[in-house]
């Protein structure tokens, strides 16, 4: 039987791999541990790999879920200051703050549409 620890990675394709690996160094703080042509791996905190490779594909607007059957979600600490941090950026959230048995959330969308969520357990 399978007795997870937790996730210790998570990956995402990309139609152009530099753009969207500098999207989520420069303008989410993400580091980068390593990187080749086909891929690049950021620390996400926490032990957590976040990998990004090539071969996947752009949309011109927010991923539906058929075209995206994963969100990705951050951990911080608090929500407010990252998200006024990113909006002088110039990336706004895809909502509102949500909230559910403790903690927040809010969506965005990176360059290429896919949606992912920084959420904070200060609910």
């Amino acid at each position: 039987m399978l007795n997870p620890k937790g996730i210790v990675w998570v990956g995402l394709f990309a139609s152009d791999l530099p753009r969207l690996a500098h999207f989520y160094e420069h303008t989410l703080g993400l580091r980068v541990i390593e990187h080749d042509d086909n891929c690049y791996i950021f620390d996400a905190g926490s032990g957590t790999l976040f990998e990004i490779w090539g071969k996947g594909f752009a949309a011109p607007k927010r991923k539906t879920p058929q075209e995206q059957s994963m969100l990705i979600g951050f951990l911080v600490d608090r929500l407010e200051p990252v998200i006024e941090n990113l909006q002088k950026r110039g990336l706004n959230p895809d909502a509102e703050i949500g909230r559910y048995l403790g903690t927040r959330w809010v969506h965005f969308s990176d360059p290429e549409g896919n949606r992912f969520e920084l959420k904070d357990n200060n609910g």
